[in-house]
């Protein structure tokens, strides 16, 4: 079974691609997903490293690569859901850039964050007024999701969550024949937290819209365990809307109530319940560790999956 390794978890270490490199191959890695924190300068010594550990590249995270005057740039930085029209254009901007980056190492896969759906709470007697969800805290203080809760906080997102749907489509309009001339996919991944854009049923919606194997999804363990602990989207409900159009997955285990990031085994993720996705065919399999986790602890986790998998 082949595995990938994030190349965020060297971000910070002052690390050369060559080093990294050599690191991942060395914890018995076959390639690496190159994260968002790669910089443009970066890229020529990339294809040496790769050449040299004969590493492939599984697939690259948006936005890379992070051009040296934005220091910033990361993720998120620009949406290509924003309602604002010149935040979406400076998106698909950095997403062509990323496409060409995931082209010149013949990647399978953009992996991408779709934003965050700005909730408002109604005024009790007039207008409305920014609200950041609760669902997190109510969990920490009540050791349980707080389901009442939840269906409120469902009925602000799915107020404001139409403005996101149409300008998600304007960038799509924009960027999919593009991805589809490459043979690539752009994925966007599941996040944390109940603004998180698309959720699985935007998600779907939007791959009927666009009915291309160039729109998929990018299933993460920790975030999509994180959200179910809240209450909000059972695991296997997320799976049931997505699975057929996953293209790959960012593995990592969840410890106590949403620390997230750790190595599979240093939490309690049942990943047996997650066969129907791991063992799914051509899934690109991307173990994203945090900078903390030890890589004794990391080699235990490849072990752990490739056990678990048959390999």
């Amino acid at each position: 079974m082949k595995f990938s390794l994030s190349t965020s978890y060297f971000a910070g270490r002052r690390y050369t691609p060559e080093q990294i490199a050599d690191q991942t191959a060395s914890l018995g890695f076959a390639a690496v997903e190159l994260g968002y924190f790669t910089r443009d300068v970066e890229l020529d010594a990339w294809a040496s490293a790769l050449l040299a550990t004969g590493l492939s590249v599984s697939s690259v995270h948006a936005f890379c690569p992070m051009p040296l005057s934005m220091p910033q740039l990361g993720p998120e930085v620009f949406s290509l859901a924003s309602p604002d029209a010149d935040e979406r254009q400076a998106a698909i901007q950095a997403m062509l850039r990323t496409l060409d980056a995931a082209a010149r190492f013949e990647a399978r896969a953009v992996v991408t964050h779709g934003g965050r759906v700005d909730l408002r709470e109604p005024g009790r007697f007039f207008g409305s007024r920014p609200y950041r969800s609760q669902l997190s805290r109510a969990l920490e203080m009540l050791g349980a999701p707080d389901m009442a809760l939840v269906e409120r906080e469902r009925a602000y997102r799915e107020a404001a969550a139409p403005h996101w749907v149409d300008a998600i489509s304007f960038s799509l309009d924009a960027l999919l024949p593009r991805f589809e001339d490459a043979g690539i996919a752009l994925a966007f991944e599941n996040l944390p937290g109940l603004e998180a854009f698309p959720d699985p049923a935007e998600c779907a919606f939007l791959r009927e819209r666009f009915p291309t194997p160039a729109l998929a999804a990018w299933y993460d363990i920790g975030h999509g365990e994180r959200k179910a602990r809240t209450g909000d989207w059972p695991v296997a409900e997320t799976l049931q809307l997505t699975l057929d159009f996953t293209v790959g997955t960012h593995i990592h285990d969840v410890r106590g109530v949403e620390e997230d990031h750790c190595a599979p085994g240093e939490g309690d993720v049942d990943f047996q319940a997650l066969l129907p996705l791991l063992q799914k065919p051509d899934l690109i399999r991307v173990f994203e560790p945090s900078l903390q986790v030890e890589t004794a602890a990391l080699r235990e986790g490849l072990a752990r999956m490739n056990a678990l998998l048959g390999d």
